[in-house]
């Protein structure tokens, strides 16, 4: 299970922050976390200039960092991370020695694993992770950056402003994207600083979170603010999840290099083999 769970724990961490419920439709506008309006000294379309405000531009960035992924049992492992916007994401697992042991690739409309420990390998359609949603991997890619976006529309900007309903209590901001999903809608929440603080999915009806990506250590760089930790949770295959994600200082606008081969001799494992694991 160990040896498992070291090899896919990347794949289990996306299932986890991308993982979500259904068709999209037009629907009335959901708060996760039973907020209301509240009379401020800003207007909505203020506070949502003021978000837009803080996300800059970028075309790559690579970063190191920790993944902790708690599920049947518990694993840690240091990472390194490349992305070239909207086309790629590249993570490579090392736990030892900056040896790496696994990676994963996503692009546009593929993911690959590569188990070089086992020297085994998934190569399927993005869709296994999305259930078929029309998410992007410039929205990925915002998950895994703390930005929000808009599904099927990309990173929040003026453009796409009118698309969003602010509400404001305290000094918690709340951007709800008018089109949500079948029987669920979907949030980002901001402290007084514009900094995200969490991306929540709820059922109409409930004033909870259903569920729920956690951000912190947001920190201002060339390209906006980033969120520089992430926690989630979720139910996959009737197991419940979580892990951790943090990055060490990131580089912009470098070259990424993003290796998507697969080595010779490694064996194929279908899309069904990828939560089986649980079961060893």
């Amino acid at each position: 299970m160990k040896n498992n769970i070291i090899i896919f724990s990347l794949l289990i961490a996306l299932a986890a922050i991308s993982s979500s419920c259904g068709t999209i439709k037009k629907a009335n506008a959901t708060t996760p976390t039973g907020q209301t309006t509240t009379t401020t000294t800003m207007t909505d379309t203020e506070l949502c200039d003021a978000v837009v405000a803080t996300l800059g531009d970028w075309q790559t960035m690579q970063t190191s960092g920790n993944i902790t992924l708690n599920a049947s049992s518990s694993f840690s492992s240091a990472i390194q991370m490349r992305m070239v916007h909207n086309q790629a994401i590249y993570i490579s697992l090392r736990p030892v020695l900056g040896i790496e042991v696994g990676k994963l690739i996503i692009t546009a409309d593929s993911l690959y694993a590569v188990d070089k420990v086992h020297k085994r390998y998934i190569a399927e359609k993005v869709s296994i992770l999305t259930s078929g949603i029309p998410v992007t991997v410039s929205e990925v890619q915002d998950m895994f950056l703390g930005r929000p976006f808009i599904i099927g529309k990309g990173t929040l900007n003026e453009s796409l402003k009118s698309s969003i309903s602010t509400t404001r209590e305290g000094n918690t901001i709340t951007l709800t994207p008018n089109e949500n999903y079948k029987g669920y809608g979907y949030a980002f929440t901001f402290d007084k600083k514009s900094h995200i603080t969490s991306l929540d999915i709820v059922k109409s009806g409930n004033t909870s979170s259903d569920y729920q990506v956690k951000y912190s250590d947001v920190r201002s760089t060339t390209s906006g603010n980033i969120a520089h930790a992430i926690n989630a949770n979720a139910t996959i295959e009737k197991r419940n999840m979580s892990f951790s994600l943090s990055y060490k200082d990131i580089e912009w606008n470098g070259k990424a290099k993003i290796d998507k081969n697969i080595p010779n001799n490694y064996k194929r494992m279908s899309a069904r083999d990828l939560f089986s694991i649980f079961s060893n």
